[in-house]
């Protein structure tokens, strides 16, 4: 039986890497996971979480894999900053410049690339609102960026909106000692809610 695009939300979140032994990215979707299942409002709505390693190849391979697997209406990157300090919804991604050594010492190949942009279709500065209105509920306040940091969240980032722009939003989120885990996956919650209500797929 195929996966309904229309009822299926993907959300992803990054494993260990450096200084980030606990990535806060993945243990915030985990939590987000538990909210997910007790809540009522969209009960029709199949949320998938994904574990993502720190390495250029496995980007490379498995995003479009899992958009092919799952065909979801929404795709959900959460990546971890220590720049960050509130929720950091990314609105570009570039598909070179990534020099630094992913978990594996490697580096994507670039050798006459063209550089290339591309820019998520969702509409960044409405959803940071509403994600700003609710935030004495969520305990989570948001900001719009247009620089993702030419390391694997911006290369996973550009890999899902070269697949299709129209679905796929990137969010940097604080480390633990910032913002809980618990307190993430609210603010995340919010902007789920958001992009399900504003979905043409509803």
């Amino acid at each position: 039986m195929g996966v309904d695009s229309k009822c299926t939300i993907l959300v992803t979140g990054f494993g260990p890497f450096d200084v980030h032994a606990v990535n806060a990215s993945w243990e915030a979707v985990k939590e987000l996971e538990k909210l997910w299942a007790n809540a009522v409002e969209f009960s029709d709505v199949k949320l998938i979480t994904e574990e993502i390693p720190v390495s250029y190849n496995y980007v490379s391979t498995h995003i479009p894999q899992l958009w092919k697997k799952h065909n979801p209406m929404i795709v959900l990157h959460v990546g971890v900053s220590h720049k960050a300090e509130c929720l950091t919804i990314e609105c570009r991604a570039y598909n070179n410049g990534y020099q630094r050594f992913d978990i594996h010492t490697k580096c994507p190949d670039e050798m006459g690339m063209e550089c290339k942009v591309l820019e998520t279709g969702i509409d960044t500065n409405e959803l940071c609102d509403n994600v700003n209105k609710n935030c004495v509920k969520s305990g989570c306040k948001a900001c719009v960026s247009c620089d993702a940091g030419r390391y694997l969240c911006e290369y996973t980032f550009y890999q899902s909106l070269s697949i299709d722009s129209t679905k796929v939003l990137f969010v940097h989120v604080p480390d633990l000692n910032k913002y809980t885990s618990t307190q993430t996956a609210k603010g995340l919650y919010d902007i789920l809610c958001h992009l399900i209500n504003n979905s043409k797929y509803r």
